[in-house]
Formats: structure tokens, sequence, C-alpha cells
């Protein structure tokens, strides 16, 4: 699951005596602003964080289907939300969501807005990529405390493929890569498309990872996580680096994002990260799921 799009910007056009009146009350809420406390809740005067401890919860969003990490109620980023909302002295409350066309989607969805049927959102967002141009643009987000480092890979048989130096057996052997990532993209245009017609396409990788298991196809390409919280170290396969030079160092942090100016929370889960990272935990818990743990 890597996503990324155009960031969509909306522009309202108001009359004249609608802008003055507009003005005004933005003059107001300005000054009520600049009184209350940072990272107040516009409701109430509470803080996000004040508001979590009253309900006792901390609801955390998780991304549906995306085995290890989260997939069928367990996974590594629901093991390490329950960590994190018992570091902060409550209950963790999962909110499962699919993913958007794009990042920004998932932003606007379980981050700062929610959906126009209520959905959403939730304190916090896990799996967020810790990326400085979505940082920098989108504006309504905080994104902290990273706790894992995720890469591209390439699982293979070791039967069929002992070695992978180069794309080249891809001309003759079966590859899978899902349907909609920079994976199948890549590999769709690279050496002028000569691995097109060994390209498979699933709708996810763990599909994927069933047809190498199956012998469907040699190779799997996807995020380093999921081929190793699949493939478990099964002593028939081998997991390796792409021999591509885009996929090679392509490489990403994983964190949290709150709603812009909840501070106290932000700093509260910054902090709780800090000390799950510290103490081994994020490390114990990537193990259990088959995932080796690689410091942001």
């Amino acid at each position: 699951m890597v996503r990324g799009a155009v960031f969509p910007a909306v522009l309202r056009v108001f009359s004249r005596n609608l802008r003055r009146a507009s003005a005004t009350l933005g003059a107001l809420v300005i000054a009520l602003l600049v009184i209350a406390p940072a990272g107040a809740a516009e409701s109430g005067g509470k803080s996000a964080l004040e508001k979590i401890h009253e309900r006792g919860t901390l609801t955390v969003a998780l991304y549906k289907e995306f085995a290890p990490f989260s997939n069928d109620g367990g996974g590594v980023d629901v093991d390490l939300a329950e960590a994190l909302a018992a570091r902060l002295g409550v209950k963790m409350s999962p909110m499962w969501f699919d993913a958007g066309d794009n990042m920004e989607d998932d932003f606007r969805k379980m981050v700062w807005k929610g959906t126009p049927l209520g959905f959403g959102p939730a304190d916090v967002m896990i799996h967020a990529p810790v990326d400085r141009e979505y940082m920098a643009r989108i504006e309504q987000v905080k994104i902290l405390a990273p706790y894992h480092r995720e890469r591209f890979a390439i699982g293979r048989q070791l039967e069929r493929l002992p070695e992978l130096d180069s794309l080249e057996p891809f001309e003759k052997l079966p590859l899978a890569v899902e349907g909609d990532g920079l994976g199948a993209l890549v590999m769709l245009s690279a050496d002028n498309g000569r691995y097109r017609d060994k390209l498979r396409v699933f709708k996810t990788i763990g599909e994927a990872i069933d047809a190498l298991k199956s012998g469907a196809v040699v190779a799997v390409l996807a995020q380093q996580g999921e081929l190793e919280g699949g493939l478990k170290d099964d002593v028939r396969f081998a997991i390796d680096l792409p021999p591509h030079p885009v996929l090679k160092i392509r490489q990403w942090a994983l964190g949290l994002a709150v709603k812009a100016g909840n501070d106290d929370l932000a700093k509260a889960l910054q902090a709780a990260m800090n000390d799950l990272l510290a103490d081994g935990t994020v490390k114990g818990i990537m193990s259990r799921h088959g995932v080796k743990h690689r410091q942001p």
C-alpha cells in the first residue's frame, strides 16, 4: 500500500455582503482562538487528550486487509495501537477503513474531517507515511512518532529461482505484483516493457503471496514487511532487495497522524512511542508477526 496523488484545493466565491459578514465573524473567531489554550477542542474547551481520558478510549484508524499490519482484527499495527492506548491509560477502539484512492483521501476521512456519512475521524491514524512532502502540504494533519522503516523487496521461490542478480529472469518466469502499487507501475515500464508478459497482477499482496506458495508464480514484489509476515521465514523462500535502482533505494518511515492543533495528544503519543521503542515493545510486536523491525 503505497499511496500518493494530487492534493486538491477548494475555492468558494462569496458575494460582497457575505464577505463583509464573514470578515466580521472571522475576526471574532480569531480572537477566541487566541484566548483559548493550545490544543483546546472546539466544544466545551476540552483538549483532544482530555476527551480521550474522559471517555476512556483511544480511537485508532486501521487499514483493512493489510496483513501482517492490520487484518482480520489483528496485526502489528493493532497490537501497537493497543500498547499506545495502554500508555495513555485508556483502552484502544479500532476504526477500520478501506484505503482511499490516495493518501490525502485517507487523511481527510480518518484524521481531520471524516466522511459525509459521519464515519470518522479517529483520534489517531497508524501506519501513516512520515513524508516531508505530505507534512508540508497537508496543513490539517500532524505526522509524528516514526516507529518502523519500510521498503520494497522480492520474495522468491529458491528451487526455481536460486539467485536474483537482475530482473532478466522475469522475462520467462511469472512475477506477482499488487495491481495499483508503485511496484506494478515500475515493472510494467522497466527495460521498455520486457517483463509485461510474465507480470501477474493481484488485488492484494496476500493473494500474491498465496500464489507464490502454491507455485503459480515464482516471485512477488511487495513491501518487505508484507513478505516477511506472509512467508514467516519459510526455508523454501528468500527475500531480497529488488535489482532495480528505483525500487532498491525507495524507503519510507511509518508513524502516526493526528489532527493539526491537537498538540497535547501529539505530545502524549510521541512520548508513548518513544517508550515503546526504547523498551523493545515495538520490536517484540513485529517479531510476533514475522516482521523484522527496521529503525526509522
